[in-house]
């Protein structure tokens, strides 16, 4: 005699679709956040420019639940501001607060080049030459944003070095306000050749494990970014006022 199919409850055994619905909704809003990061970042979303959920939505495929998601998200990195009528903007970049930035990074990644020096392993520095090769491959191409890549997997790579875990949390927590001050500057293509030579004097100090240069060469790094962010400035200032009186003068 067969038995009866026992019934099983649906709350215990959640069906396949419920069980994967999380996830697909956490990748989503990742994949939202990495897009919208780069479009800001790259300028193809400049300051200003107002972020629509619904337009968002359709271009990238997905609802505006992980896109209202990834505003939050990109609003504690300062790079969209949350206006109080709903609406969202791509930050404006304050230069004060970014010259601020550079300078705490100066300090920690001085710090970060010195534990570097003292306990970088030999696989570790082997890796650094790769990158460091990586970073001169895409300065001779002039690809800015592949160059602006390999230069963040140097930056972290020295900081993960050092081994100091609250090192890297404050680090992972300024960098995204340092990386789009640090993707204005090498719109300047005097001040990308300068920092360009910059990365190999240090990595040439932690070849050497020089404690001393390399915290040097670590400040002045980002001490020169902040004068190119102030230069670059002050010619907006001066193109502006030459505008004003052309414009007076016609």
């Amino acid at each position: 005699m067969a038995t009866r199919p026992r019934k099983t409850d649906p709350a215990k055994k959640p069906a396949p679709e419920a069980a994967t619905e999380e996830p697909r909704k956490g990748q989503r809003r990742l994949d939202a956040v990495k897009t919208l990061r780069r479009k800001i970042l790259s300028g193809e979303l400049p300051p200003g420019e107002r972020l629509r959920e619904i337009a968002l939505s359709e271009e990238l495929g997905m609802s505006r639940t992980p896109i209202r998601e990834a505003f939050q998200t990109l609003a504690a990195e300062g790079l969209v501001d949350l206006l109080p009528n709903r609406s969202v903007i791509v930050s404006v970049p304050d230069k004060s607060e970014a010259a601020d930035v550079f300078t705490v990074l100066g300090a920690l990644e001085g710090l970060a080049g010195q534990l570097a020096c003292r306990r970088m392993t030999a696989e570790q520095i082997d890796i650094l030459g790769e990158l460091q090769d990586d970073l001169t491959f895409h300065f001779e191409k002039r690809d800015r944003l592949s160059y602006l890549e390999a230069n963040r997997l140097i930056h972290e790579h020295i900081i993960a070095s050092a081994g100091s875990p609250s090192l890297m949390l404050a680090w992972r927590l300024l960098l995204p306000r340092a990386e789009r001050a640090r993707h204005v500057t090498t719109l300047d293509h005097a001040r990308w050749a300068e920092a360009y030579e910059e990365h190999r004097q240090i990595y040439a100090a932690i070849i050497a494990r020089n404690e001393t240069l390399i915290k040097q060469l670590m400040e002045a790094h980002f001490g020169n970014g902040i004068e190119a962010m102030k230069k670059k400035e002050a010619e907006n200032r001066a193109k502006q006022r030459s505008q004003i009186y052309a414009d007076v003068t016609r």
